[in-house]
């Protein structure tokens, strides 16, 4: 692999007791830079396979892999219940082992994916509409108890437990195009977060949090519950589609959103497509200039069907500079006249 893997080195013990159980737990769930967190990428997923396939023909399971027979990686999680965490060191070293050949993900990020993706005497695939009443059905009756769930509904543990938090708000949750009222009040609740914690945003992943129950130190299971008409994961997707890039060159201020919006109406344009967003803002970057300005855009109603020029005067509205609005004026007049 290429650059520096800044992960702790794979720490070898014959024994389950002392240093090298504490190192081992160390490596299984460590946090380390350019980690990701969610959903896998359609590369990750490919890379993962392929270092599958290279740790199964160094152990001498290459004809199982071939066959896509994954029990060699199974064997030990079944007599261990199931529960990563218990698993002995011999088996954790095994992921761990992967995990140095993914520079995205660690070791229990890695179980959690094989374990979705790569059993084969569990379902897989899209959940029907008939296995989300059952799952539903069977937390009321058992609770938490994903284990004994698990063996009803022909799913994974953890694969439950993740539908179970994204369907369990019932036919109260939407899906699709967010509101520009909904899109203000998850503004207002995760800002409020920030306040009553003392903190802003970009302070990474919750510790020990890798299904997205933290990110940013965000308990977006609460902020899910508050807003009450979506569930966590819509809401961290919608907050980080949104939300301005503050974390490292500090908080946005008027003097730089009429500098983009200025910036806007002397590029003379009609569509978004063709603006250069990358120079619009002295020292800020793409991805910057353009999150802030989905940001604001967003609380405009309906902004998705309103022409650009239009939407450039709403948004200049917001800001309260004259001079902005004035010109923000003249550009969707412009607009009008063609």
């Amino acid at each position: 692999m290429g650059g520096v893997d800044e992960r702790p080195a794979i720490v070898r013990a014959d024994s389950e007791n002392g240093m090298g159980r504490a190192l081992i737990d160390a490596s299984w769930d460590v946090k380390f830079p350019g980690q990701k967190f969610g959903p896998w990428a359609a590369d990750e997923m490919a890379k993962m396979k392929e270092i599958v396939g290279r740790w199964a023909n160094e152990h001498g399971f290459a004809e199982e892999f071939i066959n896509e027979k994954y029990d060699f990686l199974f064997h030990r999680r079944q007599k261990q219940g199931g529960r990563g965490a218990n698993l002995p060191l011999s088996e954790r070293h095994a992921f761990i082992e992967l995990a140095r050949e993914l520079p995205t993900r660690n070791a229990k990020q890695i179980y959690g994916w094989i374990l979705r993706n790569m059993d084969k005497s569990t379902a897989s695939g899209k959940w029907s509409k008939e296995e989300t009443e059952l799952l539903l059905k069977m937390y009321d009756e058992l609770g938490p108890k994903w284990s004994k769930i698990s063996k009803v509904v022909g799913r994974p543990a953890p694969a439950c437990r993740d539908k179970w938090r994204l369907a369990k708000g019932g036919p109260k949750k939407k899906s699709g195009h967010w509101s520009p009222e909904e899109t203000e009040k998850l503004v207002k609740l995760v800002e409020a977060h920030f306040e009553k914690r003392g903190t802003r945003p970009g302070a990474g992943p919750g510790q020990g949090f890798e299904h997205l129950t933290l990110r940013d130190n965000i308990n977006w299971v609460n902020i899910s519950a508050k807003l009450g008409t979506r569930n966590e994961q819509a809401c961290l997707q919608r907050w980080y589609q949104i939300a301005p890039e503050m974390t490292k060159t500090g908080e946005w201020d008027n003097k730089q959103d009429s500098e983009m919006l200025v910036g806007l109406i002397e590029s003379n344009t009609q569509a978004a497509e063709t603006i250069d967003w990358e120079n619009l803002v002295h020292g800020r970057n793409l991805s910057q200039i353009r999150r802030r300005w989905n940001y604001l855009s967003a609380k405009v109603t309906d902004h998705i069907n309103i022409p650009f020029r239009e939407l450039v005067h709403e948004v200049a509205k917001m800001t309260k500079d004259e001079t902005v609005i004035a010109l923000a004026q003249q550009y969707a007049a412009t607009n009008a006249e063609n």
